[in-house]
């Protein structure tokens, strides 16, 4: 309690002196859509890359259409909509200043945008010259490795079947762009714990990834070889990243589909590796083909030698450290091919998707009841029709799609700004429990079992200095779950008020309760279906001290209620400082955390490396430390350090199984160097 009050203290005191803006951060808004998606951490380098980008190689304002100004962060589709009206209405926009004129256009959101614009009058024609390609190419290397200091029991000399590789995981991540025209990309990673080399890797590392792309040239509006994602509709037939769900971006949940993106990732599985292209017909319409086939990881399930291999479900962690997991290593082909045709209109777009999925191994689900209608069999075509049409102040967007036993799933969703200052979102979602897909990433709370459900989102600037964003969930489940043993529901609310209090200080209150129903065992030992609860409160503050120091403080609780009610706090101070004379940011972080268990864990977004994203859980009765420094050699080097240390008090052994730490203390270090000429 000591601790605690100490660190009260100096939140409010701090709080209190604010005196400098803090400069407006990316990363702001990247952990506010990361907060409600865990489980996707992965796909939040492709906001960050997307970003690079274009601060690279702006939007042309005068020339760009509404896809291409989708690509701007902070921007929604009325704001863009009404731009795009101010430009035919009077032409060429010379100036920032002269944004101010269109609706829905603050000077805040000029600011934040401005980054991202190009006032240019003449449109920039591509110039694939060798000598323009060599002049104005860009060059991004990264070199990246880390390593947690304690041994996990998996390393050990002692223990069997342990991990094969050494503790260190690696990454060599190399982007070549030639504007927004040209783009060559290599990924290679290697987890902690997977072996180098023969005999285990043919390619000596254990995953490798690339693509060369050319874009915008002519009517060839793409081209990809290699390793890409491929993205349609609302997602409910066609979307091989990833995609996020429910956060504190409440009106946020449209699925803004990009077709054929290059995959410079490190998701192991979940992409395309073959080829894509799009080609635009005439004005308004463009079609895409694609192929692909790329090796997948699976559980594999021999029955005996006179009957062939087959796989029980596809493996989605990417880790290949010890004999089992190897084995399950490219267990599976994948091969997909189909296409898309675009209608893009004013205010009007209309889209069909078509695909053909094979599995070179018979795909065969469990046979527990929740898995009896799992896609089985070895090949599934999926097709779709989905639209989106904006009219003033309303916004109607959906999908409707079939799997090739007519199973149906759709969405349709409303959007509307029926007032300055005021947007509402509205979504509902009905995926039948038989409808089947490979990869497709439609908005839900799960996106399957057939999940039904109504999403109500809003945000309101109150006043100038206040900003109220809310939703409200309610879904059910149409059949069984893994957990929940018969069909179920619940509900999820969020709301999030952010307040301005000057440029130099803002904060922000969270409250967020979920209810949903999960199996329980009575006294009988009959199951039967019971509400499990978890809620969490959160206060954040950001401040600037100079305009070198800046900081920011945050306290949280969690609740959880099942069979007994359980809570827990998190309280954390973040510190950034720049210097002056030289080219050096450090930026730290200590928390202190007591929860009950892993069920009152609070997960909270940390700084880390250049394209490296980190939500760790904070959970148990510990702290947790860490400090990054970023050092500018020059301006084409940078090289950054992050040390973390978490420690426990309540337990002298921290994870399970091959993962476990004997002992109360886990440290990392990650380190990388970047190129960029």
């Amino acid at each position: 309690m000591k601790r605690l009050s100490v660190i009260l203290l100096l939140i409010f005191s701090l709080s209190a002196n604010a005196q400098t803006p803090p400069t407006q951060e990316l990363e702001t808004q990247i952990e506010s859509v990361a907060d409600g998606n865990i489980e996707n951490q992965t796909d939040l380098l492709q906001v960050a890359e997307n970003i690079q980008i274009l601060e690279a190689n702006p939007i042309e304002v005068n020339f760009a259409d509404a896809e291409e100004l989708e690509k701007i962060p902070y921007l929604n589709i009325f704001q863009i909509a009404n731009l795009l009206q101010y430009r035919d209405r009077t032409g060429m926009i010379y100036s920032p200043y002269e944004l101010q004129a269109v609706k829905g256009y603050d000077p805040l959101t000029i600011e934040k945008i401005l980054p991202f614009l190009s006032f240019n009058t003449e449109k920039r024609i591509p110039d694939l010259k060798l000598k323009n390609i060599v002049n104005y190419s860009h060059h991004d290397l990264a070199l990246r490795t880390g390593l947690i200091l304690q041994e996990r029991k998996g390393f050990s000399d002692s223990t069997e079947n342990g991990y094969l590789g050494s503790p260190y995981n690696s990454l060599v991540r190399y982007r070549w762009r030639y504007r927004d025209y040209l783009s060559i990309g290599f990924v290679a990673q290697q987890d902690a714990g997977e072996p180098f080399g023969k005999p285990y890797q043919n390619s000596g590392v254990d995953f490798m990834a690339g693509h060369i792309a050319l874009k915008n040239y002519g009517n060839l509006r793409k081209l990809i070889i290699g390793d890409y994602h491929a993205q349609f509709g609302q997602g409910l037939a066609m979307w091989s990243s990833l995609a996020f769900g429910k956060s504190a971006e409440a009106i946020e949940i449209k699925r803004y589909a990009r077709g054929f993106i290059p995959f410079s990732g490190s998701e192991e599985n979940r992409f395309m590796r073959g080829a894509a292209a799009t080609y635009r017909l005439w004005d308004k319409l463009d079609v895409s083909a694609f192929y692909s086939k790329n090796k997948v990881d699976a559980n594999r399930l021999i029955p005996d030698s006179l009957l062939p291999e087959v796989v029980t479900s596809f493996q989605t962690t990417g880790l290949h450290r010890t004999e089992n997991e190897l084995e399950d290593k490219n267990a599976n082909t994948l091969t997909q091919f189909g296409g898309n045709l675009q209608y893009r209109g004013n205010s009007f777009s209309l889209g069909f998707t078509a695909l053909n999925s094979i599995l070179e191994k018979e795909l065969q689900a469990g046979t527990q009841l929740y898995q009896k209608f799992r896609f089985s069999g070895t090949e599934l075509t999926n097709y779709s029709m989905d639209f989106n049409y904006i009219f003033k102040r309303i916004n109607l967007f959906g999908e409707l799609a079939a799997d090739d036993q007519l199973n149906l799933a759709g969405t349709v969703g409303f959007q509307s700004n029926p007032t300055d200052g005021l947007y509402l979102t509205l979504l509902y979602r009905n995926l039948s429990k038989e409808y089947q897909a490979i990869y497709n990433a439609p908005f839900g709370e799960s996106g399957n079992y057939g999940e039904q459900g109504t999403y109500l989102g809003l945000q309101w600037q109150i006043s100038q200095k206040l900003l109220l964003k809310s939703y409200v969930d309610v879904y059910q489940f149409k059949w069984l779950r893994f957990g929940v043993n018969a069909p179920s529901h619940g509900r999820d609310y969020m709301a999030q008020l952010e307040t301005y209090f000057s440029r130099f200080f803002t904060a922000y209150l969270r409250l967020r309760h979920e209810v949903q129903q999960t199996t329980a065992n009575n006294e009988t030992g009959i199951s039967q279906l019971t509400n499990r609860s978890r809620s969490t409160f959160r206060v954040h503050t950001a401040y600037s001290i100079s305009a070198q120091l800046k900081m920011a403080s945050r306290l949280e609780y969690s609740f959880y209620d099942e069979d007994a009610s359980e809570t827990g706090y998190m309280l954390f101070q973040d510190v950034k400082y720049n210097f002056l004379k030289i080219p050096l940011q450090l930026t730290a972080r200590y928390a202190l955390i007591d929860t009950e268990s892993f069920n009152t864990r609070i997960y909270a977004y940390e700084n880390d490396l250049t394209y490296v994203f980190s939500i760790p859980p904070y959970y148990g009765r510990s702290s947790r430390f860490y400090l990054m420094a970023s050092y500018a050699i020059n301006q084409s080097i940078d090289v950054q350090a992050k040390f973390a240390n978490s420690h426990f008090y309540d337990r002298d052994e921290i994870s399970s199984g091959l993962n476990t730490i004997e002992g109360n203390k886990l440290t990392e270090i990650r380190m990388q160097i970047r190129l960029k000429f």
